[in-house]
């Protein structure tokens, strides 16, 4: 039989994507293999959104040409930069992000899909506990420095998975043993947007009509978006122990000015509204959030303003990004600020952040949560719960996807470190 390798680069939404792709090959009678020297196939699916992951998938790209298989490039990349694909791997095949619903159509020679529909998401392939749901794509946002609105579409629509199709992938997940599942998208808060409904329906949907002990993430929810259904989604959220209680909201910048540079449609006090509404509505939650640095046209206050915004409300986890130029642009076309200038911001605001999180973790020490087993620790080391707020707790024994309870002995600025009580 056919073997088949992937290699998958980027978010979430990318992991969801090589599902789609897997099944696919599934169907056309492949294997899959671990080793790419034991591939007949090699497909890997790339992501775009900064330079250096760039850089490191086209070398992981020209490395595996030079094996002399038959290679597929999907994902971002695939949009982003198709000569640049071509010309280190001239036999290449690529599969853009439009074309995974209908993999095994283009790989055969089939015309690639103008754009997703969302008409089929992965199913769960009872491997692990996780199942990761892609529930929409697209994007009401028309961001500057943003390369995905033109890899993946947006700028003012969004395509979602219907309804009752994600609650019925689910209700089969959670059969087969998924105890965490994720449901990613572009913009998680615009999910429904096009069909009538919106995410809080969804959630109401699946915590009615899925028994079991499961417990939900949800993706990135932009501001403007999450601000039309926050209360609702607080609500909902109260009433149920199945959803994490982790938002992950990106601000990108503490600067109004700077926001209004990004094209970003919200202001710095629409986040700290959203951050205090959330946080006076759970005992404990989790607010993460993203801050790109060194956006062109950012100043040194422009700076220090995000570094305050941090502090002040005291954010659990800060994914800090230098500003990399992306093809197809408007932000790679203004002025620059100099690369030494954006290393040192984010030194500083990594800093910053790192100091906050250890903050806010120390106030974890001593208690005992409940959680649940959900990965391998970091570099291999034990094995990692996430508490109800999807805090991380390194612990030393426990069975993947098993419920548990945990007391906390120590605190990192990037997780907590425990033992396991049952």
């Amino acid at each position: 039989m056919p073997t088949y390798y992937i290699e998958t680069y980027g978010c979430w939404l990318n992991k969801a994507d090589s599902a789609l792709i897997e099944e696919d090959l599934g169907k056309m009678g492949y294997v899959k293999v671990d080793d790419p020297v034991k591939a007949d196939l090699i497909v890997i699916n790339t992501c775009a959104v900064r330079e250096d992951s760039e850089a490191r998938e086209l070398k992981a790209i020209e490395r595996y040409y030079r094996l002399g298989k038959r290679l597929v490039v999907a994902g971002c990349l695939t949009k982003a930069r198709p000569s640049e694909i071509v010309k280190i791997a001239p036999n290449v095949q690529l599969l853009t992000p439009n074309a995974v619903e209908n993999a095994a159509r283009v790989l055969q020679g089939g015309e690639e899909p103008s754009e997703r529909t969302m008409a089929r998401i992965p199913q769960f392939n009872g491997i692990g506990h996780i199942y990761v749901v892609p529930i929409q794509v697209g994007c009401l946002g028309n961001c500057t420095y943003c390369v995905v609105k033109y890899t993946r579409g947006g700028m003012g629509w969004v395509r979602s998975a219907d309804l009752g199709m994600v609650k019925e992938y689910v209700a089969k997940a959670v059969a087969k043993g998924a105890r965490e599942i994720y449901l990613t998208g572009q913009e998680v808060s615009a999910y429904g947007k096009d069909k009538g409904y919106d995410l809080v329906d969804l959630l109401e949907s699946i915590l009615k009509g899925v028994d079991g002990r499961y417990l939900i993430r949800l993706g990135m929810l932009e501001p403007l978006e999450l601000e039309r259904i926050i209360h609702r989604l607080i609500d909902v959220i109260k009433s149920d122990w199945r959803v994490y209680r982790f938002f992950h909201i990106p601000v990108q910048s503490g600067s109004d000015r700077v926001l209004r540079l990004m094209r970003r449609k919200y202001d710095v006090d629409l986040f700290k509204w959203e951050v205090n509404l959330i946080r006076r509505s759970f005992p404990t939650t989790f607010i993460a959030t993203d801050i790109i640095v060194g956006h062109p046209g950012e100043s040194e206050e422009d700076f220090e303003e995000s570094v305050r915004l941090v502090k002040d409300l005291s954010i659990d986890k800060v994914h800090v990004a230098r500003y990399s130029p992306r093809p197809f642009t408007e932000a790679a076309y203004m002025r620059q600020i100099p690369d030494q200038v954006k290393k040192q911001r984010s030194s500083t605001l990594s800093k910053v952040a790192l100091e906050v999180a250890y903050s806010r973790n120390l106030q974890y020490v001593g208690g005992v949560y409940e959680g649940i087993v959900s990965s391998v620790g970091f570099r291999g080391k034990g094995l990692m719960v996430r508490l109800m707020d999807y805090r991380p707790v390194v612990v030393e024994k426990g069975f993947l996807g098993s419920f548990t309870k945990v007391k906390v002995t120590d605190a990192t600025p990037i997780n907590l470190v425990g033992e396991v009580l049952e």
